[in-house]
């Protein structure tokens, strides 16, 4: 079966196939990190697809040639929930492939091209916010565990993840 990709960015015209990779990710993927009490309310908050992020120009997509997406995901300069700044460092955003899609190298492809637009805009390393699921992937991508954390995506929805960190020099 082919299975090629193509890599572009996104616009907020993809909001609803965003959403749908989301919502058909998301629920299969961390379900083995999360008890259902947890995941059920923080699902429906995440499975949303972001206009700012699809506006940046710094989102990206894995696309098939039918259309279909099979990846998302990408990078901006603000911090998730405070929108602070921090010169140098980029936050990895909203990353996500279909679960039938999975070890084929398309996070890998995503992350990468975050790496590479986030290098021209002058970010030196990268922060994310890893859900428990998802924690190994970035690991195998260069990103080091700095803590635990809580993060609280709507009172009182809160979902326990990991801060992690990427330093982007050139290897």
């Amino acid at each position: 079966m082919e299975w090629r990709y193509d890599l572009r960015v996104a616009t907020p015209r993809d909001a609803e196939a965003v959403s749908e990779l989301l919502r058909a990710s998301y629920p299969r993927l961390m379900r083995s990190a999360y008890d259902e009490e947890v995941l059920a309310p923080a699902l429906e908050l995440m499975t949303q697809a972001k206009p700012s992020l699809l506006g940046s120009g710094t989102y990206y997509l894995a696309e098939l040639a039918n259309g279909l997406l099979v990846g998302c995901g990408g990078w901006t300069p603000e911090r998730p929930v405070t929108k602070s700044v921090e010169p140098g460092l980029g936050h990895v955003r909203h990353f996500a492939v279909h679960p039938d899609w999975t070890r084929r190298g398309i996070g890998r492809a995503l992350l990468e091209a975050c790496a590479r637009t986030a290098r021209a805009a002058g970010v030196t390393a990268f922060e994310c916010y890893s859900s428990l699921n998802a924690e190994k992937f970035y690991r195998a991508l260069g990103f080091v565990r700095i803590r635990e954390m809580d993060i609280e995506l709507k009172p009182p929805v809160v979902l326990p993840a990991v801060l992690m960190r990427r330093n982007l020099h050139e290897e």
